[in-house]
Formats: structure tokens, C-alpha cells, sequence
């Protein structure tokens, strides 16, 4: 029987087909294959995800006493075989163009001769109803020609997910997930409010909705449709929270392997004529990246703010301490108040980053799902992993101080507000 650890967590990122980049990483990490963790296998408790993060965190839920390291070689088996999209299969597993002739002449979409046919019509219906309903639209909205015209664009429209649907029902039983030794968190949006909503295992375990919520999870807004889970709507986690830590520290994790997609803005090069792609694609990067780094250099705060406290109980008073700790105390101390009060005090946190150090193929690799694509990212996160490196990754352990940027940057909202 296979003995999770309750205290460990991996923190799964969004970024569309790079999500196979992720599975590289955790065959080498929850394998033993890794020189920096002694070749130790890791049987993490607690899987937290967001966007493509939240399907690979569902699977690796879905097999409860299975080890880690073979539930990972499972995912790996999922990526190539239900998602890839190869020579020989229809499509990929995530979604397909509507009213996609080149399908009618590809005799491995479709068994029933009839079927291609079937299919261009209900697209056919599907698109010329979306039509209507916002052309009756434009004629109700006030404003200039120009913004009416903008009613007609909605490229979700033209994509199906219905490929994504089917590839869940055949890959994640809810009632494993209800049964697992693990715990499971994944991040959706509400397109309504912009309130972050977090799903648990009772919730994925649900049949009816429990699918759409990894869906909800993983819906690209303005590319996938949001998604209907008991009358609210919901779209892709990543939009306020690409990287789910704070649910991993929720649930209890002091060790937290934080798996993300995003390349160091450094390495990536800037163009001497950049597109517009290229230029929203960088700002995008950039935004992520310093969320990121916030989140995680929140732990090295907490981490110096329970040294503080320590520190002062013991020399009996707080004169004692250095301006860097009663900085860090006040930085943290209304969560570590807040955590005392549930009953739930925070423990020093370890925290190790894993992520490609340059780009994994541009902005519209995201959607790239073929299978030469998923084959590449899944070496290059396992060679990553193999290699890690602390040092150069800046991971966080329980006695190191905040890094200096950090505490320059707190120091500057400080004056600022």
C-alpha cells in the first residue's frame, strides 16, 4: 500500500498543450529520478492545478494507491494516446474547428460514411444560430457601427470542445477521485464576478459536473465557451490565478514542488519588429511571471515571519530582533493571525520552482496538441527535472530570508500606499 505525504504538494500551472511539459517533470520527480532530491520517490498528498494543470492534476488523483511515479507514466500514456493528434487519428483529444471540410475527406474521423456529413450540418446550425443571436444583439446595442460590428467577432464560436468532454469521460472516473488517498484543488473563474472558485474532490467526484468543472477550469477565454456548472458560468482558472499555491498551502502543504510554463522574460528575445502577437504575448509573460514570484516569495516571508516569532519568545522580547525580521513579521502577520485562529498554524514551507528557462514554442504553441509537439515537451520537462537546480531556480527552504528584490518591492508599495 502506497503511504502519500500529506505535507507534500504539486502546484500544476496553466498553458494549454504545454501542460505535457508538466508530465515530463513529474515522471522524473515523483519517479526518483532526480539527483537533486537523492532519487527519492515523492508520494505528494495534495494536487493542486489550474487550466491544463487541473486535467493533469485530476488524473494524478484518479488513481488512489497507485504509486505516484506509475500514475504519472499513466498521464504520460493519456497525452499520447487520447490527446496527441497523429496521422492516423481524427483530430486531438481537446477540441476541433467547426465545419472543417478537410475532415470530410479523412477516413479516420469518421466509421459511419454519413457521419462527416451529419456533422458539417449540426456546425452549420450551430454557427448560423450564434450568428443570429448576435446579430439581434448588435441591433439592441447603442454605440457607433464600429462597435456593433464588434457583437459578430467571437471566436469560440468556430471551436468545439465536445473532443475534450468525451476524452474526460473516458479518462477520469469521479468515483476514484471520490475514493482518492489525495486531496485535489483546481481554480476556475467566475466570468460573472471575477471571484476566484476552487473545486474539491466532492465537488470533481460529482458525475454530472464534475467534468465541466476541469473544463470550466481549462476554458480559454475568447477561444473556448465558458462553461454552465449549476447556472453560473465559469472560464479558464488561469485569468486570476495561473498558479495555485495558495490552495496547496490551504490544504495543509509545507512542501510545495510548484510547476509552471512560463520561461524567464529574460531569455526570451525581444525582436527588432515585433507583431502584435509577439508584443501581447510578452506582456502576458511578464504579468504571470510577477504573480508568480509574488506567491512564492510569500513563503520566504512566512518562513522569516515564524523565525521572528520564534526569535522573540525566545530572547523574551521583541527589541531584539533585526529590521529585516520585524519587516518580515508585519508582512505576514495578519495571515499567520488568521491561521491561528482556524486552529491551523502555519509550519515553515519549502517551496522548489520548476519551468522551462526559455520559451516552449510562442504564443500559439498553447494550441499546438500534435503529437511530434507533446513528445518534445514531455522530454524537455523530464531532462529539466532530472537537472534541477535549487540554486538556479531560487527555490525557498524553511531558514532562508526573503530575497532582496522582494523586500525592496514590499518596501516600495509601503511608501507608495
Amino acid at each position: 500500500m502506497t503511504v502519500v505525504d500529506e505535507t507534500q504538494a504539486v502546484i500544476l500551472s496553466g498553458g494549454g498543450g504545454y501542460g505535457a511539459y508538466e508530465v515530463g517533470i513529474m515522471k522524473a520527480l515523483l519517479g526518483g529520478e532526480m539527483a537533486g532530491a537523492g532519487y527519492r520517490r515523492i508520494e505528494p498528498g495534495i494536487f493542486t492545478g489550474t487550466s491544463v494543470g487541473s486535467f493533469n492534476a485530476a488524473i494524478m488523483v484518479s488513481q488512489p494507491g497507485v504509486p505516484s511515479g506509475q500514475t504519472a507514466e499513466e498521464l504520460e500514456r493519456i497525452w499520447l494516446n487520447e490527446i496527441a493528434g497523429t496521422a492516423t487519428r481524427c483530430g486531438n483529444g481537446v477540441f476541433r474547428f467547426r465545419g472543417n471540410l478537410l475532415r470530410l475527406v479523412d477516413p479516420s474521423c469518421y466509421v459511419n460514411p454519413l457521419a462527416p456529413f451529419e456533422q458539417i450540418g449540426a456546425d452549420a446550425g450551430f454557427v448560423g444560430q450564434s450568428f443570429l443571436s448576435r446579430g439581434l444583439n448588435a441591433l439592441m446595442t447603442q454605440g457607433s457601427l464600429a462597435n456593433r460590428a464588434l457583437q459578430f467577432v467571437d471566436l469560440s464560436a468556430l471551436i468545439s470542445v465536445e473532443p475534450f468532454r468525451e476524452m474526460l469521460d473516458k479518462t477520469i472516473p469521479s468515483q476514484a477521485i471520490r475514493d482518492s488517498d489525495r486531496e485535489l484543488r483546481i481554480v476556475a473563474t467566475n466570468w460573472e464576478t471575477g471571484e476566484v472558485k476552487t473545486f474539491e474532490n466532492r465537488d470533481i467526484a460529482n458525475e454530472e459536473f464534475g467534468p465541466l468543472m476541469i473544463m470550466a477550469s481549462a476554458a480559454i477565454p475568447g477561444l473556448f465557451p465558458p462553461v454552465n456548472i449549476a447556472g453560473d458560468l465559469y472560464v479558464d482558472g488561469g485569468t486570476v490565478m495561473n498558479t495555485p499555491l495558495k490552495c496547496a498551502l490551504q490544504a495543509g502543504a509545507t512542501t510545495m514542488h510548484v510547476v509552471y510554463l512560463d520561461p524567464d522574460v529574460g531569455n526570451i528575445p525581444i525582436r527588432r519588429l515585433m507583431n502584435s502577437i509577439d508584443t501581447f504575448d510578452r506582456v502576458f509573460t511578464i504579468m504571470l511571471a510577477t504573480k508568480i514570484n509574488e506567491d512564492i516569495e510569500t513563503a520566504a516571508w512566512i518562513n522569516q515571519g515564524l523565525r521572528a516569532m520564534e526569535l522573540a519568545v525566545q530572547a523574551g522580547s521583541a527589541a531584539e530582533l533585526s529590521a529585516g525580521d520585524i519587516t518580515a513579521f508585519i508582512r505576514v502577520a495578519g495571515q499567520i493571525e488568521a491561521r491561528l485562529r482556524e486552529g491551523r498554524p502555519y509550519k515553515k514551507l519549502t517551496v522548489h520552482r520548476y519551468h522551462p528557462k526559455d520559451d516552449l514554442g510562442g504564443p500559439m504553441g498553447m494550441l499546438d496538441f500534435s503529437e511530434e509537439s507533446i513528445v518534445r515537451l514531455i522530454a524537455r520537462g523530464y531532462e529539466d527535472a532530472v537537472f534541477h537546480d535549487c540554486d538556479q531556480s531560487k527555490c525557498i527552504f524553511p531558514d532562508q530570508a526573503p530575497p532582496p528584490e522582494a523586500v525592496g518591492r514590499w518596501a516600495g508599495e509601503r511608501v507608495s500606499r
